[in-house]
């Protein structure tokens, strides 16, 4: 696993504040909806991923969050029910700013939504912005 990649999670959260100092919060997390779903889908279009196949949200997920520096841990733990952990916090900065919960979901909903399909969901049981160890995002199957 590479090394956390500071300026690149930096350059996220700069591009965040000044676009909610612009247009506000919401607005904000809206654009990052947009710009993460951009990104991710072209990275996850390029492993040749099958939508609904567990294993490859865990290896997709797991090879682009290492590619940039995050490291995580994800993990079936029953055919429907993922747990998807984040060791670090790419986001430290925007604590002030943001709701954590509003924050994981201009992500989250989309890597679950894109690579295992709209019956997936997820429940955040422990998040490093609460003094947690790590950020645990359960997803399952409804």
């Amino acid at each position: 696993m590479e090394k956390f990649n500071a300026p690149f999670f930096g350059l996220y959260e700069n591009i965040f504040i000044e676009y909610s100092d612009l247009h506000g919060v919401n607005q904000a997390l809206q654009f990052f909806e947009k710009l993460f779903a951009r990104g991710l889908a072209k990275a996850y279009l390029a492993t040749g991923f099958s939508k609904g196949n567990l294993d490859h949200f865990i290896k997709v997920v797991k090879e682009r969050d290492e590619s940039v520096g995050l490291p995580v841990s994800v993990q079936i733990k029953e055919q429907d029910k993922i747990i998807y952990q984040f060791h670090q916090d790419p986001f430290p900065n925007l604590k002030t700013i943001v709701k954590k919960h509003d924050l994981d979901r201009t992500y989250i909903n989309f890597k679950i939504r894109f690579l295992l399909g709209d019956e997936w969901f997820y429940h955040t049981t422990q998040h490093i912005w609460d003094g947690a160890p790590f950020t645990e995002h359960v997803i399952y199957k409804s």
